[in-house]
């Protein structure tokens, strides 16, 4: 019998990941289709998973309209809070297991709340076992002394890569009643690392039309690649060391094409572009970049649907005792060093040795020349870990 219960409790627990897979691809294509058309920035990059529990983190202490938001917009339709915080952190500790010490995905986050309102204890004692998250009583109007707290805590959390998420204490007001911020951390070496001494620099083309010189490099090697006339691109995986998780490049034909292909890329599973992909080989290049993206998420989730938990019908009352408690902004920071080794501070992977490129150059070789705006996706089967579009180096 105690069998039985144990396999029926795994079956149970498999179903409702399968279901937060699901819900995170649904969740991840929603905001790309968002935030790509109000960023006005050169290039986006953002964490699908670190802002759904962000969000997930939020839903723990609401109620009412503010928690059917939630669950509505996160697509937790039939899960009580219990069953969703018990998912969210089964779901990181099985990232973390599978990809040990080859690539590191964590993300943080943490919830200031205005002094004038009494954090519930049952609330941080969830918060910090299934999200290992806090939430704490700060006084607003100190606006320097929290300036300089958060952003010692970014540094902390993503060692050293974001120096801050708040560029000026001037961002912070004294009316404040409870700022949510959340940052992420990606760390990984490349399977087949580039040569340092072939970097050099390169046009790139920008979604503006201006030429612009910057760092590229080159490799020749066999990677997954697709051509993929429907939408009028090409397409071609760079993968990790140690793990399946590989970066997605979607590269537009067109030099202008990039806005055409990311309407058509909101209604397609990118899994589905992976299974078209068959190993060639291929001369790629690829510029050199730091991307490093905040975004203040209340506009961009007001289009999603979530839109009480900002305003003064926020029903957060699991979070706090106090009347008028809201989230007065909602904070996502993250950051990608795309360099010869992997992404971010990686320790080098094996390049190709430097007399195989030259004879793999005499071979009949796809061309994947990325010198002009391109989508991309740092991804494996069943988590889309970052989402981002590239319109300009600089």
């Amino acid at each position: 019998m105690t069998g039985s219960m144990a396999a029926l409790s795994l079956l149970l627990l498999l179903g409702s990941l399968l279901t937060m897979v699901q819900s995170d691809t649904k969740f991840a294509s929603k905001l790309f289709s968002v935030l790509h058309k109000t960023s006005t920035v050169r290039y986006v990059v953002f964490s699908p998973p670190s802002i759904r529990s962000a969000l997930g983190l939020a839903y723990l202490g609401a109620e009412g309209t503010t928690a059917e938001e939630l669950k509505r917009a996160l697509s937790l339709e039939g899960s009580d809070k219990n069953d969703m915080a018990q998912r969210f952190a089964h779901r990181l500790a099985q990232e973390h297991k599978q990809y040990g010490d080859d690539a590191q995905f964590s993300y943080a986050n943490r919830i200031y709340v205005a002094e004038r309102y009494r954090l519930i204890q049952a609330y941080q004692e969830l918060a910090g076992k299934y999200f290992n998250a806090s939430a704490e009583n700060v006084n607003f109007a100190e606006s320097t002394k929290i300036h300089d707290d958060i952003n010692s805590w970014v540094r902390e959390q993503t060692h050293k890569q974001i120096s801050f998420l708040f560029r000026s204490h001037k961002h912070i007001s004294s009316d404040s009643a409870a700022i949510l911020t959340n940052v992420v951390y990606f760390k990984a070496s490349w399977l087949k690392g580039f040569h340092q001494f072939q970097t050099k620099a390169f046009g790139f083309v920008s979604i503006d039309g201006q030429k612009h010189s910057t760092y590229t490099m080159f490799q020749w090697e066999f990677f997954r690649y697709a051509e993929l006339p429907s939408l009028k691109a090409t397409a071609l995986e760079m993968p990790y060391k140690g793990t399946d998780i590989v970066f997605l490049i979607i590269l537009p034909l067109e030099v202008q094409g990039l806005y055409e292909l990311e309407e058509k890329l909101s209604v397609l599973d990118l899994n589905e572009i992976s299974s078209q992909m068959r190993r060639e080989h291929v001369q790629l290049q690829i510029p050199k970049l730091k991307l490093e993206f905040d975004v203040s998420l209340q506009p961009v989730l007001d289009q999603l649907g979530i839109k009480t938990m900002f305003g003064p019908n926020a029903d957060l009352s699991s979070l706090a005792q106090g009347r008028d408690i809201k989230i007065s902004d909602m904070v996502h920071k993250a950051y990608l060093d795309l360099n010869e080794n992997g992404t971010a501070d990686a320790s080098a992977g094996a390049p190709t040795s430097w007399l195989l490129s030259v004879l793999l150059m005499e071979r009949p070789t796809k061309q994947f020349i990325v010198d002009h705006p391109f989508f991309f996706a740092i991804k494996d089967k069943q988590t889309i870990f970052f989402l981002g579009h590239v319109t300009s180096p600089y």
